[in-house]
């Protein structure tokens, strides 16, 4: 475990944890104006930024952080690891990457669309938030936090 490793594995939970913010943010402009489409586009930008973050690069730079990461291994590899670390389930991660490739097929200014789109991201949010304390307490405990 390098120190450049565990640097980006710190800049990813931080670029993570400011797109989660910003989906806060969104909820709560949501909850003035439920119809605003500004605050739908936000809510789905950063929910689909949040699991292309962690999905793409967290999970990858700490696996690389605690020296379990190869240049061979594979998503299906990383998602076994983070299983059974106990860090995700795999039944809810792909369910969020689900509604990831539903908002990239099927969004656009339909009300009706958007309003299942949303609910399906609020529903989504604790497991994300979840595994985001999970990678963090699993982080501590191998002190990279």
């Amino acid at each position: 475990m390098g120190s450049e490793e565990v640097r980006l594995f710190h800049r990813l939970l931080a670029e993570a944890k400011i797109h989660r913010k910003r989906i806060d943010d969104a909820l709560a402009c949501l909850k003035k104006d439920p119809l605003s489409i500004p605050c739908s586009d936000q809510l789905i930008y950063r929910f689909s930024k949040l699991q292309d973050t962690m999905g793409r690069k967290l999970f990858r730079a700490l696996m690389d952080a605690v020296g379990d990461w190869s240049a061979t291994t594979t998503m299906i590899d990383i998602l076994n690891w983070l299983d059974k670390q106990g860090l995700i389930e795999l039944q809810m991660w792909q369910k969020v990457r689900n509604i990831c490739n539903e908002i990239a097929h099927n969004y656009d200014d339909d009300p009706k669309t958007t309003r299942a789109i949303l609910d399906e991201i609020a529903n989504a949010l604790p497991a994300m938030d979840a595994v985001m304390e999970n990678v963090e307490t699993f982080a501590d405990r191998k002190g990279l936090l």
